[in-house]
């Protein structure tokens, strides 16, 4: 028998934690963290919108 809690689950209901990754401001090149789960931060140097490559694309 099985264990309910090992059977495999379909990728799209596994949830991750966000990560942080550094980026770099497009205006000012001002090193940004920006998390995994952000779509856009905004820039505290410039104010410049700084959009979230990754998540922009799924």
């Amino acid at each position: 028998m099985k264990d309910r809690h090992l059977e495999e689950k379909p990728a799209c209901s596994v949830k991750s934690a966000p990560v942080p990754a550094e980026v770099g401001c497009p205006g000012c090149g001002t090193a940004l963290e920006m998390w995994s789960d952000e779509t856009d931060i905004i820039c505290t140097s410039c104010g410049c919108i700084v959009q979230n490559e990754r998540r922009s694309a799924n």
